[in-house]
């Protein structure tokens, strides 16, 4: 975490396109192997609804309920981002500034609890 508040801390102020279209396609397809994803698949399935439910059609129908929700919380994650974009990159540096030392204050808070 500390690692990341450094990178963070000293990004570059206005990357080029060509760098965020790849950043957006890599994300994209990040999401596909996004492990808190697949755990909260697993975790959903496994506890509240193979303990209940045992036919196929209710597992498959349970299964596309499950993604369609992982669909609206990506979306509403991606619609508050275009959203703040504008305002994110007026105040660049001092967003960066404050996102490194929160980073910093959680990793210090993991060894002191």
């Amino acid at each position: 975490m500390i690692y990341l508040a450094y990178k963070i801390f000293r990004n570059k102020v206005h990357e080029s396109n060509k760098e965020n279209i790849n950043s957006f396609f890599s994300g994209f397809l990040l999401q596909f192997l996004n492990i808190k994803i697949i755990l909260y698949g697993i975790t959903a399935i496994s506890s509240f609804i193979i303990p209940y439910y045992k036919s196929s059609i209710s597992l498959i129908l349970f299964s596309i309920l499950l993604a369609f929700v992982g669909f609206l919380g990506t979306s509403c994650w991606a619609a508050f981002g275009a959203i703040f974009q504008k305002f994110i990159s007026n105040y660049e540096k001092q967003f960066n500034i404050v996102m490194s030392l929160l980073l910093v204050y959680c990793a210090v808070s993991i060894f002191i609890k």
